[in-house]
């Protein structure tokens, strides 16, 4: 190291050090000289002599330079100069290869850098890799087959292959008894009910998002308080005080900071607790896709489900076949993967099947997969990875075809450039060190395309992250240029000098250097051209082709929106506001609960502008829940969507009757149950039948056999689109909210308004805190923009495919253009012999444009079959089409014609635009 700092002091004196080797050699010469003279040579003859035998002083210096260890640096800094000196002399060259590397590289950064967040980044904790994370796995064909009786969380895959990460809470007791395995071993939980939380902070009420965790949660992940402490075992116990730690974020906005935080007294959902600590900044726990705000002992969650009428229960503590909680546990030193696999399976295995009643449950019971937990959780992960791939390949095709444009400027440069090129070699240079000189041309291009495209990066992070949100406004999904993405930037800019700098650096070195130096401006060396014509021309047909890879895909995802868009949903989205409102974490319960939300939504019906205003259970694009439902005497052929409304519920959404009447206000409790089915269900039972008058049974208990619900059909309605846009349709039955079970908790208003609903949203929120100020509203937004949201992979895919084909096709026709124009330039002596022999315009511009069809047929030939076969691989996105769509694909290629077309109509026009004399004199 000091021998470094030594050479890199005696750089910093290098004037000094080359005055002091003149000095030294001037010293030699006159030392040698004076010996000479003394044995009798003239003083002239003796200086003559001297510097004869001493050398070339230039060669002297040179090698002694080379002693010195700085060569390769000298000369890297000569090519640096001498590469920024021509940057500076090809103005439009640089603009043009600069624009097309930064705009390939800014979106490769901008991709990457989501994906860096979403499947490479660990966790901000200590020691993240010594975390795992517990799930099973299981193959079952119905839930009758599996020990799981009942739920509160997410599996995935399907049923030949089902995995998932939550236990009942005895299975993490037994987990927490590996003292051998395990540091540390912690418990979390998330529902829907957590995710709405009504957080009185100062009598001001705000919805925030919770996560129940045990008490060894924060110690398990090794992270320290911002201020306070943070949660204990003895706070995680039945009867405990109730404590909470609430997120930095929150602390901030709603106590002015995380001192002031810490041993504050807030309600949740209406219970008291005390904020004993705040989290570190930066972390959102375990899964970048939950981001909570408060954090709660795990048992909190008891006297918490006491308030809402679905809420948790003490009992499912206890219960085996109750799978509700997700477990990980911190490795203890020299602890493998392998061996808490080994160990914790054969453990799990044994006790599961312990909880197994039937033959069948015992053939298939979970088997333990014990697996990396340094990224986390995230429910973000399974939702966007796929989408993000298929962007990362799209952002690679358009870097690919960026390098591809740039090496064919960098051969037509190159051809220009013959004559420097066999001077450099005649005078004694090395292949070699022209090719270094050439490739560093190409790394200063790249790099300052690569600083420039990070600028394009930051601004792609940020409409990137607005495209994926799709305006939630609680999206966790953060991505920023941290240094892991700097320096993949960076190596990706090193990367792509490389790649597109090679092949014309060793073209251009390969030359005779006789013919070349003979060569004037007024003679062409055409084999030389024909040669450069002959990459160039597969440079851009390979260009075409991935240009039209990216137009087949763009034109996939845009059919897949179009055909979403197309939808018949049954009823009018637009002008219609949507909001939740859950009152029972206010405290409101029973019958008192129902004529809550009645006289709110009469007040809303009063607000001036709103046409009709009514409420529902759920929203109808996101609904989902289904029970059995049948005709007394008949069995259920499906599970029916059910959907509790209130009064004027399809006036208000526009849902076409066909039969009979609306939910109203008469519909009341203790009034006769009623309920208006929709044409599945009809069909369904009453084929040929007038269902209006006849019953539906709602049917509930262990066997699905005990009646529930007795219902008066009264209407007849439109099928609705209900739980998604690619849903089929399927039979459901709508009743009031207010005639008994099930009871209603969160409901969703419908405000049918005149103009913008959301400029009726202050008048709303005054009327909710004048009922209660403990209400707070939460998901206010429209339907048109709900229904966006839920179809916002395919928007975000089509809009990014379709710019991302539109920018690749825009270099490949630049690069296209520039063949096509340098051909045209060398080609100037043939066009003007065949004008003066009569040639038509029309016929020498129809000789340009077929050569610029004939690139465009090599690159269709190469891209068709290529695109018929990738596209398999995008299947799952796309929504009543098949991968090879003839329409995309026919549209794809006619787009790429004709822009081929007008980039070579303009070269094609100057063609025949030539003066014959001018071209003739110029040969």
């Amino acid at each position: 190291m000091n021998g470094f700092f030594r050479k890199l002091s005696w750089l910093a004196r290098r004037r000094q050090k080359e005055d002091d080797l003149r000095d030294e050699l001037q010293f030699h010469l006159s030392e040698e000289a004076e010996r000479l003279q003394s044995d009798g040579l003239p003083e002239r003859q003796a200086h003559a002599v001297a510097r004869r035998d001493l050398g070339s002083l230039a060669l002297v210096s040179e090698n002694t330079r080379a002693a010195w260890g700085w060569t390769l640096l000298e000369q890297f800094a000569q090519d640096l100069r001498y590469a920024f000196r021509m940057m500076s002399a090809n103005r439009l060259f640089t603009v043009l290869a600069v624009l097309s590397l930064a705009l390939g590289i800014g979106a490769n950064t901008a991709i990457y850098s989501f994906m860096d967040a979403l499947l490479l980044r660990s966790l901000p904790v200590a020691e993240p890799d010594r975390l795992v994370v517990l799930n099973w796995n299981t193959q079952f064909d119905t839930m009758r087959d599996f020990v799981m009786h009942g739920m509160s969380g997410n599996t995935w895959g399907d049923k030949s292959d089902t995995t998932s990460g939550i236990f009942p809470y005895p299975a993490f007791a037994l987990f927490r008894g590996n003292d051998a395995i395990f540091s540390s071993v912690f418990a979390y939980y998330q529902s829907h009910q957590l995710d709405g939380l009504n957080l009185m902070v100062r009598g001001q009420a705000a919805l925030a998002r919770g996560l129940c965790v045990s008490g060894d949660y924060f110690r398990g992940l090794g992270v320290p308080p911002a201020a306070g402490r943070l949660l204990l075992p003895d706070d995680d116990r039945a009867g405990a005080p109730g404590v909470v730690v609430v997120s930095d974020a929150l602390a901030e906005a709603r106590f002015g900071g995380p001192a002031q935080a810490a041993g504050r007294s807030v309600l949740i959902n209406g219970a008291p607790f005390t904020v004993v600590g705040v989290a570190p900044p930066g972390f959102f726990g375990v899964d970048p896709g939950a981001s909570p705000d408060v954090y709660l002992p795990m048992h909190a969650n008891v006297p918490l489900g006491r308030r809402s009428p679905s809420g948790f229960r003490a009992q499912d503590y206890l219960a085996e076949n109750y799978y509700w909680i997700q477990v990980m546990g911190r490795l203890r030193p020299g602890v493998t993967l392998a061996q808490a696999q080994a160990v914790l399976a054969p453990q799990f295995h044994e006790w599961v099947a312990s909880t197994a009643h039937t033959a069948a449950e015992r053939a298939h019971l979970p088997a333990l997969e014990v697996t990396p937990g340094a990224e986390g959780l995230s429910t973000l992960r399974r939702e966007y990875s796929k989408p993000l791939y298929v962007l990362l390949t799209l952002v690679a095709l358009i870097l690919v075809i960026a390098c591809a444009n740039v090496a064919n400027l960098l051969l037509a440069r190159a051809a220009a450039r013959r004559r420097e090129m066999a001077l450099r070699l005649s005078v004694g240079a090395s292949r070699f060190r022209v090719v270094r000189q050439l490739l560093t041309e190409s790394a200063l291009l790249a790099s300052v395309a690569g600083v420039l495209g990070l600028a394009l990066a930051f601004w792609g992070i940020r409409f990137l992250t607005l495209l994926l949100a799709g305006g939630q406004p609680n999206f966790t999904l953060h991505a920023e240029l941290n240094w892991h993405v700097l320096g993949a930037a960076a190596v990706l800019s090193l990367a792509t000098g490389v790649l597109f700098g090679l092949a014309p650096a060793l073209q251009a070195t390969r030359v005779d250097v006789m013919p070349a130096l003979k060569e004037t401006s007024g003679r062409t060396d055409y084999g030389r051209h024909a040669r450069w014509g002959g990459l160039g021309r597969t440079l851009v047909a390979g260009q075409i082709a991935l240009s039209l890879l990216m137009l087949v895909a763009a034109g996939l995802f845009v059919r897949t929106l179009s055909n979403l868009q197309s939808v018949d949903i049954g009823f009018n989205r637009q002008h219609v506001l949507l909001f939740h409102m859950d009152a029972t974490k206010a405290g409101h319960q029973g019958l008192e609960l129902d004529a809550f939300y009645g006289d709110l939504r009469k007040r809303f019906s009063e607000i001036p502008g709103v046409r009709g205003a009514t409420l529902s259970s759920e929203s109808l694009i996101v609904a989902g829940f289904g029970m059995p439902v049948s005709p007394p005497g008949m069995r259920p052929v499906d599970q029916t969507r059910l959907m509790t409304v209130g009064p004027a519920f399809f006036t208000t959404m526009q849902i076409p009757l066909l039969a009979g009447r609306d939910i109203e206000e008469r519909d009341r409790p203790g009034s006769p149950q009623v309920a208006v089915v929709n044409q599945q269900f009809a069909r369904l039972y009453f084929a040929g039948r007038n269902p209006l008058g006849e019953h539906a049974i709602l049917w509930g208990g262990p066997q699905g056999d005990t009646p529930l619900r007795d219902m008066r059909i009264v209407g007849v309605a439109k099928d609705a689109t209900y739980g998604g846009l690619k849903e089929k349709a399927r039979p459901v039955v709508y009743f009031p909210y207010d005639q008994g079970a099930p009871a209603p908790a969160e409901m969703v208003y419908e405000l049918r308004t005149a103009g913008d609903p959301l400029a009726f949203v202050p008048a709303v929120r005054d009327l909710v805190h004048a009922a209660d100020p403990r209400v707070p509203l939460s998901e206010v937004t429209t339907q048109t923009a709900e229904i966006d949201q839920t179809i916002n992979e395919q928007i975000t895919l089509a809009r990014l495919c379709t710019l991302f084909a539109l920018l690749a096709l825009a270099i490949a026709c630049v690069g296209l253009y520039g063949t096509v124009a340098y051909n045209v330039a060398r080609r100037t002596g043939e066009i003007g012999i065949r004008m003066a022999l009569g040639a038509q315009r029309g016929r020498l511009v129809w000789m340009v444009l077929r050569e610029v069809l004939l690139l465009a047929a090599a690159g269709i030939a190469i891209s068709v079959p290529a695109a018929l076969g990738a596209s398999k691989l995008v299947q799952s996105f796309l929504f009543r089409m098949q991968p090879n769509d003839p329409l995309a694909l026919a549209a794809a290629v006619g787009i790429l014609l004709a822009a081929a077309l007008i980039a070579g109509y303009f070269p094609a026009r100057r063609a025949a635009r030539i003066d014959p004399m001018e071209a003739l004199r110029h040969e």
